[in-house]
């Protein structure tokens, strides 16, 4: 529900950006090249300095700060040396040496990024309290249980994984096969390099007082609920940027982030689809990511079929009849035509992206689901009544839709509310409610999502979104479980080949598919709306969650 707190600050956004428009808030004169490069974007949730206390999305105001073993070609997406340089697979999938970059600092006075470094770093993911999006993966990966209830108990486990070589070689070890190890190492995913001797030096207390890395950009300070600021590195390793600081500014809503761009405020900004024909007439660009990035989906709350105790059979969602009817009940096209501006792509199983996924995995993909998806997903009211009816629901029922904002996707709270019509028109009783992520995400980390729906988007890799969706044990999202797939998760943890994985993922597909899983609902393109007067040149792949990402890399009007 709209609070009037979140009402008034709705109408002051849309005053200041309606007197931008009509040009009684004119925009700062030019001044010269910019020196600070100020980014508006939604609050993500998590104001905090801790990368392991935080979901993917909220590493998008420390990613300045710091690095990953495997970086991502802006231009491409590949995967690229970053803090390793080389890196191989032994054959049985289960052991990657790496050969790590020499000379590279930490900020401040913390000496030399060495072997020692990714060890701590993997542990601080692992750690008991870590709640960041693939710290049950790599507890997983490191063996790592229930049992290990103590930093010491993780870090015994890691230091037996993690074989130090020498400062320059590391041997990591993983409890299952991993072939895709690559991914998890790079920046698409959450493993990022911290400072062992810092935390040797103060622990937490020390780390949270700031961000310190390897990156092209030094933590200054971080005002909760209005900004991060950092400063350049000189003469960085990778790249040394053209401007002297960097700002991360939070704006909730999409009109005022606007303003903020059209008044000189703000160089890039995250800007509703809906509004971007304003940005454009008033002079702005928008920049579009280079690879298909963003996912849209909808999720049924209390899909635990592997967890007894914690499904609620008398839930309406548990009935594969009443998915399949609200996904029948989605207008798919008239909401990417009028919210999305007619730019999304659909998805046909959620995260599953044809091209992308079968770079990794040849045969994942199964072109029967492009043909079959019409019948069994399109929009369809009045067979979606039909369903109800079967299920015994042609009453229909209530259910909670959870609203709020990410970044990369502003219009999830448009695309709710155009839902709810959609579900309304079937007899459902949908009731919006506005709330802060973080809420949100731990009612879905703790199973305890029951009747109600809620959205994520993210970056597509099939293998990856299926152990933080739909595994019942060591993951973060669960969002729908099934011993079906638990079966097939086991077989993927003993083999390599290649074409045997895409098997084994391609029926996971089939099954999310005719079980009705969830709502599949579109992929697009990153975009940035972005100040041509200041920013002369932004190019990022998108493929990172959140992405803002090689800032490093802004050029700048001169």
């Amino acid at each position: 529900m709209h609070g009037w707190g979140t009402s008034r600050r709705l109408k002051t956004g849309l005053i200041i950006a309606l007197l931008v428009l009509h040009g009684v808030w004119a925009p700062r004169p030019a001044a010269g090249k910019t020196d600070r490069l100020v980014i508006a974007v939604a609050p993500l949730g998590w104001d905090t300095n801790f990368s392991w206390l935080q979901s993917r999305s909220g590493m998008l105001d420390k990613r300045p700060a710091l690095e990953y073993l495997i970086g991502i070609d802006r231009m491409t997406g590949a995967y690229i040396p970053e803090l390793a340089e080389k890196w191989v697979m032994a054959p049985d999938g289960q052991s990657w040496t790496l050969m790590l970059r020499q000379g590279v600092k930490f900020h401040e006075t913390w000496g030399e990024f060495t072997a020692q470094d990714v060890r701590h770093s993997i542990f601080l993911i692992a750690q008991p309290e870590s709640v960041q999006t693939d710290s049950g993966l790599w507890r997983t990966l490191m063996g790592v249980d229930k049992t290990d209830t103590t930093i010491e108990d993780v870090q015994k486990k890691i230091a037996q994984m993690v074989e130090i070589v020498n400062d320059y070689e590391i041997i990591i070890r993983t409890k299952i096969v991993a072939p895709e190890l690559i991914d998890t190492l790079s920046a698409n995913n959450d493993l990022v390099m911290e400072s062992k001797k810092r935390w040797d030096a103060g622990g937490k207390e020390l780390y949270n007082k700031k961000v310190v890395g390897t990156g092209p950009f030094e933590f200054v300070e971080r005002k909760v609920g209005s900004y991060v600021l950092y400063k350049r590195v000189e003469k960085h390793w990778s790249k040394t940027p053209e401007f002297k600081e960097l700002e991360f500014r939070w704006v909730q809503e999409g009109v005022t982030r606007l303003a903020t761009l059209l008044a000189g405020e703000a160089h890039i900004s995250d800007i509703d689809r809906s509004l971007q024909k304003d940005a454009i007439a008033k002079g702005m660009k928008i920049v579009p990511s280079r690879q298909i990035a963003v996912s849209n989906e909808w999720l049924f709350g209390g899909m635990y079929f592997v967890t007894p105790d914690k499904l609620d059979t008398k839930q309406p969602f548990v009935d594969k009849r009443v998915r399949q009817a609200m996904n029948m009940a989605i207008n798919r096209k008239a909401i990417a035509d009028s919210i999305l501006g007619g730019k999304a792509a659909p998805m046909l199983i959620t995260r599953y992206e044809p091209t992308i996924d079968a770079l990794l995995w040849p045969g994942i993909w199964d072109a029967t689901w492009e043909q079959r998806f019409q019948e069994l997903y399109g929009y369809n009211p009045q067979k979606a009544k039909a369903l109800l009816k079967e299920a015994g629901y042609d009453k229909g029922f209530d259910f909670t839709v959870y609203l709020y904002t990410l970044p990369g996707m502003p219009e999830i709270l448009d695309i709710g509310q155009a839902l709810a019509l959609d579900w309304e028109a079937i007899g459902l009783r949908p009731k919006l409610t506005e709330v802060d992520f973080p809420r949100v995400r731990e009612q879905y980390r703790t199973k305890s999502m029951h009747g109600n729906v809620w959205s994520l988007r993210g970056n597509p890799n099939a293998l990856n979104l299926l152990r933080i969706f739909n595994k019942a044990k060591d993951s973060t999202v669960y969002a729908y479980e099934h011993p079906y797939i638990e079966a097939h998760f086991e077989a993927l943890n003993k083999v390599v080949d290649v074409a045997e994985r895409a098997r084994l993922l391609r029926e996971i597909g089939e099954h999310k598919f005719t079980e009705f899983a969830d709502m599949p609902m579109f992929w697009l393109h990153a975009e940035a709306g972005v100040n041509p007067k200041a920013v002369a040149e932004y190019i990022f792949p998108g493929s990172i969650t959140g992405f803002y990402t090689h800032l490093e890399y802004v050029k700048l009007v001169q």
